[in-house]
């Protein structure tokens, strides 16, 4: 009789391929990783105490607070209030967005608004508007 149960590991998983593999490579994680998927959208909510939140899909009206690395992936879009350690934008962010270190901007990433930023780094083809200032909070 032949095995006809798969392997739950053989699965590509949401989240572990791609950009948010990148994350999960740059050192040691003390959380995993949360996905919203491409079909998702999310309105009106408030997300914390995330290592990783890889946004594929739509969040809207959403604030995020003690999120240690948002990505945005192509496709994806976040609008609202963001209070993040790394962002890497790919597809697109807008709103009042803190990072403390590192944003990153892909080729395809469009961040627009109020933002605040530790260092920041843009691709070719990325792009940035709005009100910028680089520093921590006074």
């Amino acid at each position: 009789m032949p095995n006809d149960i798969l392997d739950p590991r053989s699965f590509q998983r949401p989240g572990l391929h791609g950009i948010a593999e990148a994350a999960v490579e740059s050192g040691p994680s003390t959380g995993g990783i949360t996905t919203i998927s491409a079909e998702a959208r999310i309105e009106g909510a408030k997300i914390s105490h995330c290592h990783t939140l890889h946004v594929a899909g739509r969040l809207v009206d959403v604030t995020l607070n003690e999120i240690k690395i948002l990505e945005i992936a192509e496709g994806g879009h976040f609008e609202g209030v963001a209070k993040v350690e790394q962002m890497r934008v790919n597809g697109r962010a807008t709103g009042t967005l803190e990072i403390t270190g590192i944003l990153s901007v892909g080729e395809t990433g469009q961040v627009d608004g109020t933002i605040r930023y530790g260092r920041i780094n843009i691709a070719d083809g990325g792009s940035v508007t709005g009100s910028l200032q680089t520093g921590k909070t006074p």
